[in-house]
């Protein structure tokens, strides 16, 4: 069974990205993300430039959704190409506990229907499932805008991986212009009482892409754990998104970075919780192999390389139950 009791620490790293993005002091700031990631793939981000404003809207843009008629938000429903509304008991990200107590919705990039990937029926490609503008006004051109800023930072911070690793800061960006990055809309309602059968807001489980940037209202309720098996409360930090490394990052560095299983339950169990990750998952036929600068002395790294899209159709099969093509039927609507 789960142990689920409150965790009694916090997380605490922070990593401050404005003297990159100003180029006052680039080392010292990927000095700062090298440390971090070495001791937990978990830290808070400041100076990133997306204004308290923008990140309040999005929260907001969310809660509007998510209080949709029940037929507006399933007549969106998530498709082949993950993309739209996931209702209520789809995802169980512990396989081993019943489905997660949340309801979503997946927005990626809008690639038209003659796009190669596309046309290859990969999914996390192609047209998104969006309310109309009768039906939700501004919410799609705030939503797109969001998700370009924030994959914006998430770039920034792949270039700080790039310059850790002795590359040039634009070493990844081939492999993030046509990317499986997903923006998930998240509402986790209330869950009063105990915990029963171990079923939660969002089982434990790690990320499985690059880097993910949370944003998450004040309730609270993410919990991390850390190498040694601890939780802690990763509670909402005004102005900052969480940030959190994916498994991709073992990979390219030989297991000196961590991605870190995480869960949630709703810290209050009479409000209703909202948060809005945006997956950093780079291209489908990316490949992912030890960066030389991790090698180990006798040149074989620990983890095996491989592709992107095939370790996050994989992912996807074990928490939602279909091959790992995507191609359950109840993902054709």
């Amino acid at each position: 069974m789960v142990d689920y009791h409150q965790p009694q620490r916090a997380l605490t790293p922070i990593l401050d990205i404005a003297d990159w993005r100003t180029g006052a002091d680039k080392a010292a700031v990927a000095r700062d993300f090298d440390r971090i990631c070495r001791e937990i793939g978990f830290f808070y981000l400041t100076g990133h430039g997306i204004s308290p404003a923008t990140m309040q809207s999005m929260l907001e843009q969310s809660a509007r959704f998510f209080a949709l008629d029940e037929s507006i938000k399933r007549s969106l429903h998530v498709d082949w190409r993950r993309r739209g509304y996931e209702p209520f008991g789809l995802q169980s990200l512990d396989a081993t506990v019943p489905p997660d107590i949340k309801e979503s919705l997946l927005i990626g990039l809008d690639q038209p229907d003659d796009h190669p990937y596309v046309r290859r029926r990969l999914a996390n490609y192609g047209r998104n499932n969006w309310p109309s503008e009768e039906q939700l006004p501004g919410f799609r051109s705030f939503c797109e805008d969001y998700f370009s800023q924030v994959y914006g930072v998430g770039r920034t911070l792949m270039a700080i991986f790039a310059t850790v690793a002795g590359l040039p800061e634009d070493h990844f960006e081939p492999i993030l212009v046509d990317p499986m990055a997903t923006l998930r809309l998240i509402h986790y309602p209330p869950q009063p009482g105990a915990v029963v059968d171990n079923q939660i807001g969002c089982g434990t489980h790690t990320d499985w892409g690059a880097v993910t940037l949370l944003l998450q209202d004040d309730t609270g309720g993410l919990e991390v754990e850390d190498s040694s098996g601890e939780w802690l409360y990763a509670n909402p930090l005004p102005g900052a998104y969480v940030v959190n490394i994916g498994d991709m990052m073992p990979v390219w560095t030989n297991g000196a970075y961590h991605s870190n299983p995480h869960r949630v339950r709703n810290a209050d169990p009479h409000r209703h919780r909202y948060s809005v990750p945006l997956f950093i998952d780079p291209d489908y036929d990316a490949k992912v192999s030890c960066l030389d600068a991790f090698l180990p002395l006798d040149g074989t790294p620990a983890l095996p390389p491989r592709t992107v899209g095939e370790h996050i159709d994989l992912m996807y099969a074990i928490s939602y139950g279909h091959d790992a093509a995507g191609h359950d039927t109840e993902l054709r609507s």
